[in-house]
């Protein structure tokens, strides 16, 4: 029988269910607390969405969405991450998303390298080993099909 890739399996719509980072000492740290909601949406034409906010975000005094405090749009940054473009497997449960729009700059034009895996209803998404200010770590992310 031949085995379907990941790709197929992973086609609909994820509801978030947690982000979490293992650092060196293989602790477990979550990066957005609990109570954080988001969408990862796949297509069969090969895009993705993906969408994580944290809980308690605040509003912004004026209510213009362009008139935010520094602070307040610090805030609203910090506590959001969006993203889209074009997803594909290169291996078996190797997915690549290209970039094509991002609240961080810095990964327009990207390839985001995830490693992915079904376990019953739940998506889990990890990233390669990051090098961040406090050693190497690896996100995470759990999805639970909607």
């Amino acid at each position: 029988m031949k085995m379907k890739s990941i790709k197929e399996q992973i086609i609909g719509t994820w509801k978030f269910v947690s982000w979490v980072y293992t650092n060196e000492k293989n602790e477990t740290v979550h990066y957005f607390e609990e109570g954080s909601e988001g969408v990862l949406m796949y297509d069969e034409a090969g895009n993705m969405n993906a969408q994580i906010m944290r809980p308690g975000r605040s509003t912004f005094k004026s209510g213009a969405i362009a008139g935010g405090t520094k602070e307040e749009t610090k805030e609203a940054f910090d506590s959001y991450l969006a993203y889209f473009g074009k997803y594909y497997e290169t291996e078996p449960g190797k997915i690549i998303h290209k970039v094509e729009g991002a609240l961080f700059p810095n990964w327009l034009g990207n390839e985001q390298i995830r490693y992915g895996e079904i376990v019953d209803d739940k998506l889990i998404i990890k990233t390669q080993p990051i090098s961040a200010p406090y050693g190497e770590i690896v996100f995470t992310v759990t999805w639970k099909r909607k």
